[in-house]
């Protein structure tokens, strides 16, 4: 299954990628690929979700992130309804 979503806003990046380690409620895990702008035609970054003691967490960014950016769903955590 792919999901991908254009996501615009420095508000959603800065909540979400404030820490490297920071730990969110089980759900879905996506793998974040940053483009220069709104045409998403030059990668500046990535960056997949992981998965510990249950919540889905941040791991480093790849590149340098950017409020332009396309989300493709890559898992569950902790699992089950995948």
């Amino acid at each position: 299954m792919k999901m991908k979503h254009v996501v615009l806003g420095a508000a959603l990046i800065a909540s979400t990628f404030g820490a490297a380690a920071s730990a969110r409620a089980p759900g879905l895990m996506y793998y974040r690929t940053f483009y220069s702008d709104a045409t998403l035609t030059t990668q500046v970054g990535w960056y997949v979700d992981g998965c510990s003691s249950g919540n889905v967490v941040s791991t480093p960014v790849h590149g340098t992130t950017s409020p332009y950016y396309t989300l493709e769903a890559v898992g569950d955590c902790p699992g089950g309804y995948w």
